[in-house]
């Protein structure tokens, strides 16, 4: 008679699938984070992997939110009170720095157009333009603006910070965020209140 192992917890297949994605990720890079070498790397079989997860990137996309440490747990939560736009601005876009492999296997897959990172690219543009929407609101309040701006002012600046770590592959650094703010942000904002 064959005995089975004893099931894994969820928090147990998490921390083994995830563990392995991660180190899989930044040893081997991208083009190996596959379904047969997570299975083999977590110890968890590959039907697991199959019911879990649609593609690899969707696991990378889960392992990067798992051990994600991010103390916002509601973006449209975030109380942009008490500070001027230029100060809010520099916060909000120091927060989004997301880790080399990550956004090397966000560039491989954004090349290749696929249904998972074209909807993760969606999410994270509408996230980014009520993260904007707010802090203009507040701004508007406060007396500093007498306006919204449209769309594409409010998405630049996190553009520009995603062709900064995609395709230039630096770090965004606070002299980096606070040259785009000073110099390109605050001036387009300041341009659409005329």
């Amino acid at each position: 008679m064959v005995t089975r192992a004893p099931r894994k917890s969820v928090a147990e297949l998490n921390e083994a699938i995830f563990s392995a994605v991660i180190h899989l990720l930044e040893t081997s890079g991208y083009e190996n984070v596959t379904f047969n070498n997570v299975a083999k790397a977590s110890g968890v079989g590959r039907p697991v992997l199959y019911r879990r997860f649609a593609d690899p990137f969707t696991m990378v996309l889960a392992a990067e939110q798992y051990y994600s440490v991010d103390e916002v747990q509601s973006y449209d939560q975030i109380d942009f009170s008490g500070k001027r736009l230029r100060e809010n601005l520099i916060d909000s876009l120091m927060h989004f720095n997301g880790s080399p492999p990550f956004m090397r296997a966000f560039l491989i897959e954004l090349g290749r157009g696929t249904e998972t990172v074209n909807n993760f690219f969606a999410e994270l543009s509408k996230q980014n333009e009520l993260i904007m929407t707010r802090m203009l609101e507040q701004a508007i309040l406060d007396g500093e603006l007498k306006n919204d701006v449209i769309r594409e002012v409010k998405l630049m600046p996190f553009r520009a910070l995603l062709y900064q770590v995609l395709v230039d592959q630096s770090a965004v650094s606070l002299e980096f965020v606070t040259d785009l703010v000073d110099n390109i942000v605050i001036p387009a904002i300041h341009n659409q209140q005329k």
